[in-house]
């Protein structure tokens, strides 16, 4: 019963990506990445794989964004969570209204995208580098 245990230990955490399944953002297929494309799945999904990285994409979420960041920031279960949002383009007071809710780091679609190897393609890299072997689909 133990070495279960012990074992179970010693997996890495995963990454909680939560977008639609049409989305853009680029995943490895060799990472332990844990996709979950149902909103009322999200909080299940963290209470059972327990990650230690959330990327939440705003266009699919929309407002629903807001008040998953707000049950996130009350909680002091998720407080070593570490959030990111995913989105299209960069607003000024949506994204100030995010950071303040609890997003520590924004991830352009637009800058994703360029060749050079800019900031956001770095904290991408960073995030799914420091993430797991293995892609599972949540639905």
């Amino acid at each position: 019963m133990s070495t279960i245990n012990l074992a179970m230990q010693n997996r890495p955490k995963p990454l909680l990506v939560v977008t639609d399944a049409t989305a853009n953002l680029s995943l490895p297929a060799t990472k332990n990445v844990v996709k979950v494309t149902d909103v009322s799945r999200i909080f299940p999904s963290i209470h059972e794989l327990q990650p230690y990285a959330i990327v939440l994409d705003h266009d699919f979420l929309g407002l629903e964004t807001e008040k998953i960041l707000r049950r996130l920031t009350v909680n002091p279960f998720y407080s070593k969570l570490k959030i990111y949002c995913h989105k299209s383009r960069p607003h000024t007071k949506v994204d100030g209204l995010l950071a303040v809710l609890g997003v520590q780091q924004f991830i352009y679609a637009d800058t994703a995208k360029k060749p050079k190897a800019s900031v956001t393609s770095k904290l991408l890299s960073y995030v799914f580098d420091v993430a797991g072997t293995k892609l599972i689909d949540v639905a």
